[in-house]
């Protein structure tokens, strides 16, 4: 038995001109084209954030930031904002359709592909008015980084003979560069109808994922924020590291991990992540209690509290059984529920607990 019965499931994204309601005031998702941010744009969000919201800063899974602590009364300057800095869409339905992630190191074409097919769905105004408030596209090529195995109901992936077309975590076969956006959006509508997917070429190689690298990778730099979420005074200072080392651009992953696109020192300083075999990167947890209303524990304290004392496998803390901040299974999960948590193991937050703990017992399940 689930406990997804027994939760609210928001069926749509908060988004700049769509905010949502939060613990901490409202939220609001800003979404870079082409998953990448230039150092003007990283600095102008670092500002507001700190000016008219909390200062805090949340990476998010489908490679987007939130905004935290916002007030009504602020948005109408947010909004001058971020259209200022190229970052704002015309309405709210372009931009709950344009929900595409681009891989961290997608080279030129990958990039033009990306361009290409943002500019086709945006165009296709009968499509993008049906898709579903969380369907996900992707763009990439095959690497070390790549993101061609995260979730989306489709993906794209260039390959030397083509571009390969995912629908649903399933390679349909690869079609023509010149193509592929037409097969993609064609995809798209039969899978949302139930009918028959395109029948499209073989292909040689099947694309795999790559997975998260920080430090130094691929000619570019990766750092993490802790469990996601960066502070207005650190990217601004990230920024300024960046500068220095000659980088362009910030570039955003599912991971919650920037890459910045050039090698660069000093990020460890500011707080940052950089090392791949940092307790903190098996920890997946959402903002808890106080800056969700779902929840009723302070997650991030808690998980902070079992890093330091350590622990083997992955571990997912989250504040409610909605599980925001992984749907995939981990091998410990903490679900709360009423100011304690439910213990499951090698499982998700909306599988049924094995048992329940206070806060303070949180140690226990480390020694079981």
């Amino acid at each position: 038995m689930s406990l997804a019965a027994a939760i609210e499931i928001k069926g749509w994204c908060p988004g700049a001109l769509r905010p949502m309601e939060s613990g901490d005031g409202l939220l609001v998702r800003v979404k870079p084209r082409g998953s990448a941010l230039s150092l003007e744009q990283a600095n102008g969000l670092a500002d507001v954030a700190e000016r008219l919201g909390n200062g805090n800063i949340d990476l998010t899974r489908r490679a987007n930031l939130q905004i935290r602590g916002l007030r009504g009364q602020s948005l109408a300057e947010l909004h001058r904002a971020l259209d200022r800095f190229g970052l704002l869409d015309p309405d709210p339905e372009t931009e709950a359709a344009r929900n595409i992630m681009v891989g961290p190191l997608a080279g030129p074409d990958a990039r033009a592909l990306a361009f290409s097919l943002t500019d086709a769905l945006l165009a296709d105004r009968p499509l993008a008015a049906i898709l579903p408030a969380k369907f996900g596209w992707l763009v990439d090529a095959a690497g070390p980084l790549s993101i061609v195995g995260e979730r989306a109901d489709v993906a794209l992936c260039l390959l030397t003979e083509g571009v390969a077309l995912g629908v649903d975590g399933r390679w349909l076969g690869v079609a023509p560069r010149d193509e592929v956006v037409s097969f993609a959006l064609e995809a798209a509508r039969a899978y949302l109808a139930g009918r028959e997917l395109p029948t499209l070429a073989k292909m040689d190689v099947v694309p795999t994922s790559g997975r998260r690298r920080l430090g130094a990778v691929g000619g570019a730099f990766g750092v993490a924020a802790p469990f996601g979420r960066l502070e207005a005074r650190q990217l601004r200072d990230l920024v300024a590291l960046a500068a220095k080392a000659g980088a362009s651009e910030l570039r955003l992953s599912p991971w919650r991990t920037l890459y910045i696109d050039t090698p660069m020192e000093g990020a460890r300083e500011l707080g940052l992540i950089i090392d791949n075999d940092d307790p903190l990167l098996r920890i997946d947890t959402c903002p808890g209690k106080p800056a969700c209303r779902s929840a009723s524990v302070d997650t991030r304290r808690d998980a902070q509290r079992l890093a330091a004392h350590g622990f083997t496998g992955s571990l997912h803390v989250s504040g409610c059984a909605k599980g925001c901040a992984r749907l995939a299974p981990a091998d410990l999960v903490l679900v709360g529920s009423d100011g304690r948590y439910g213990v499951v193991r090698n499982g998700t937050a909306r599988d049924l607990p094995q048992q329940t703990i206070d806060p303070d017992d949180l140690m226990t399940v480390l020694r079981d």
